[in-house]
């Protein structure tokens, strides 16, 4: 998760291989050529409260209702960003626009103490005219805000980031081999791009050319019933054999 086993690799693989002409990452595009994707960040949030019993609320800081607080400043980013017109490179995507979501929350010890800490995931899917630096920034922002806040009531209230993966956006390329190369080998000549992100943002950042083509759809996994049909994986085999003729030529 995060593909943060791409950047080493990917140094290890500068330093001892001759330079690739074309990455194919194979993730699920419904074997079609992806040359576009989001990037991104996500973090980890540990919110510190102060525990007081709850009938004497005011004396103490809720971690998980000022964790609520930041997640709900995510879901009002959400909804700004879902009334922009998009830009020409977010109309691209679908959704077409940057989201923000939290997926894991956990905190407290009992129902009627002022919850002590509280931690969850953040995370910031970007479209890549956009800068991934900047969603970083105002998180943080936001962030620092609310730990001003609860400091005023105690000291020892605190909201800690950890940045546990970023990862570059794919961005279509001008003449780029990988394009050149799986068109030639799927026959697609359509423009398709995706929201989730792959190690090929970072294989292009370090100045390889780069594209997404795999059998699956992105629908159909992340689910308990997490699956590939037989027809995409047997297609997925057909499309490697005609790569290696395709370079054995």
């Amino acid at each position: 998760m995060g593909c943060i086993g791409a950047p080493p690799l990917i140094d290890a693989m500068r330093a001892a291989l001759p330079p690739a002409a074309a990455v194919i990452v194979g993730e699920p595009s419904g074997l079609r050529p992806v040359t576009a994707h989001k990037g991104g960040a996500g973090f980890f949030v540990t919110v510190t409260g102060h525990e007081v019993h709850s009938s004497l609320l005011p004396q103490g800081v809720s971690a998980i209702m000022e964790a609520a607080r930041l997640i709900g400043w995510l879901n009002d980013q959400n909804t700004t960003l879902r009334a922009t017109p998009p830009s020409p490179v977010a109309a691209l995507f679908d959704p077409p626009h940057t989201t923000l979501h939290t997926g894991l929350i956990r905190g407290g010890t009992a129902g009627n103490i002022t919850a002590g800490t509280c931690t969850f995931s953040l995370e910031f899917r970007c479209v890549p005219d956009e800068d991934p630096d900047r969603w970083r920034a105002a998180i943080r922002a936001e962030a620092a805000r609310i730990e001003a806040a609860m400091r005023d009531v105690h000291p020892g209230c605190a909201v800690h980031l950890h940045e546990y993966f970023g990862l570059p956006p794919l961005a279509p390329e001008a003449d780029g081999a990988a394009e050149a190369l799986i068109r030639r080998v799927t026959g697609d000549n359509g423009s398709h791009t995706v929201s989730y992100g792959t190690e090929a943002g970072h294989f292009q950042a370090r100045g390889y050319s780069t594209v997404v083509c795999g059998p699956g759809d992105i629908a159909q996994a992340h689910q308990a019933d997490e699956f590939i049909s037989v027809a995409q994986f047997e297609a997925g085999g057909r499309l490697i054999d005609r790569l290696v003729d395709t370079l054995a030529e």
